[in-house]
């Protein structure tokens, strides 16, 4: 791909494996140790998502996932958007559950993306979604944001009215009750609104989130202030980045390697070399991981995969 300087991400679908390790330790190099992180500045926001709307352009299809190429004319822009089946994928209907294998070019989509996911510099930008809308034949209206106790959005556009009739679930499909909606962020699917300020609907459905984002926004934080460019791809320090997220990390002083792992989740990564194992599987980075002042970096595209669910 093109690699330019605006737009970013990249989403990594893979694994591979890894035979007998031994002689791992934690302490060798410099970056093996520890390292306490600042806490994130507190900020009042109305959503964690960006919304893209375009058209299907392209499909690619694996064992995995479907990666939609979208088009937003308007825009002049393109994005890849890898549909996993942890992607909550909605119709705008009635907000009814919409099965990746329908998707086909020429469907116009809104996707929706948590902008604290860090992202490498690459064109079309590459990120898997949390929430996928499809616009069908049957119309209706979707706001996704955060309300207050009194169920008006943060950026005070809509107000919600709850009736009986009023679907209520969480983001695993179940029957939740109205006081459950406080304090989360909502997918609110209606047809209907007032002219007044904020719009009032009573919504068709409301699904609840229960996702939250408070380690992505001090791992870009971690990224923002340890980080450095190598034609043109941004690398990151490989411990602060893996035990930040929950992995447990040990240097193999001898082989001059990384193992990194998490439950049933491991990667072997080899200093100079771009060849990396995850599991059963084989997969390569683009740029080979590198010690530099005393600490190991890998490129930021590895960070997708410590974050696949």
């Amino acid at each position: 791909m093109k690699r330019i300087g605006i737009l970013a991400t990249a989403a990594l679908v893979s694994g591979l494996a890894f035979s007998n390790h031994s002689g791992f330790a934690a302490n060798k190099p410099a970056d093996t140790k520890g390292i306490s992180i600042k806490e994130p500045a507190q900020q009042i926001e109305t959503s964690k998502f960006i919304k893209f709307s375009g058209t299907i352009k392209n499909i690619e299809k694996d064992k995995k996932s479907s990666r939609l190429l979208v088009e937003n004319q308007n825009e002049s822009l393109e994005m890849v958007f890898p549909i996993t089946d942890e992607v909550l994928l909605f119709d705008n209907g009635k907000g009814e559950k919409h099965k990746k294998d329908t998707l086909e070019k020429g469907m116009k989509v809104e996707a929706y993306y948590d902008k604290n996911k860090p992202m490498p510099l690459i064109y079309p930008a590459t990120i898997t979604p949390e929430v996928m809308i499809v616009n069908g034949k049957e119309m209706g209206q979707i706001k996704i944001s955060k309300y207050d106790k009194n169920l008006i959005s943060l950026d005070n556009e809509l107000k919600l009215n709850i009736s009986k009739d009023t679907i209520l679930l969480n983001e695993k499909g179940e029957t939740i009750k109205k006081a459950d909606l406080t304090g989360k962020e909502l997918i609110v699917f209606y047809n209907i609104s007032t002219r007044s300020i904020p719009a009032q609907t009573t919504p068709v459905k409301i699904i609840a989130l229960e996702y939250t984002d408070e380690k992505l926004v001090e791992m870009q934080q971690i990224i923002d202030e340890d980080h450095y460019f190598k034609d043109e791809t941004k690398m990151i320090p490989i411990r602060k980045v893996a035990e930040h997220l929950g992995y447990n990390v040990k240097w193999n002083d001898k082989q001059k390697n990384f193992l990194v792992s998490k439950q049933n989740r491991s990667f072997l990564i080899s200093i100079g070399k771009k060849e990396y194992s995850y599991n059963r599987s084989i997969k390569y980075f683009d740029v080979a991981p590198e010690i530099k002042n005393g600490k190991s970096y890998v490129s930021e595209e590895f960070l997708d995969m410590l974050l696949m669910k």
